[in-house]
């Protein structure tokens, strides 16, 4: 990576776990790229649930009011923007009889069991079952 300081740029994302009743879980896909938990950058001044509200519904659609509590970071190294991607992750759990879609941001939404990306060779699929499969 170029640069004066190429081990200390990062982009700082929250990602959001969301639990149905059967155990899947919400994944998310946009931009044409793999599944990923729903989240993404927080913007300067906005606090962690500020930021998840706002994600949470620009992706998934969710609007209900939500608990939340964290549950880790992970960091990757993303080469298509020479940039360390910071995963900050939330079990994120909406109001009872939540509802969901795809939201603006997003190409296609689900839910699905952790386990369906346990072999996935995608770097995001693998922090799903990663942080998931708990």
């Amino acid at each position: 990576m170029s640069g004066k300081y190429p081990d200390s740029f990062y982009r700082v994302t929250l990602k959001a776990i969301v639990r149905n009743e059967k155990g899947e879980v919400l994944v998310v896909r946009e931009s044409g790229d793999g599944w990923s938990l729903p989240g993404g950058g927080i913007s300067h001044g906005e606090d962690e649930k500020t930021a998840l509200a706002r994600e949470l519904r620009e992706e998934v659609a969710i609007t209900t009011p939500f608990e939340y509590h964290l549950i880790g970071t992970d960091t990757v190294f993303m080469d298509k923007h020479e940039a360390w991607l910071m995963w900050i992750i939330y079990e994120v759990i909406p109001e009872k009889g939540f509802g969901f879609g795809k939201g603006e941001d997003a190409d296609e939404v689900a839910f699905r069991y952790p386990d369906s990306f346990k072999d996935d060779p995608e770097i995001f699929a693998q922090l799903i079952y990663k942080w998931t499969s708990k």
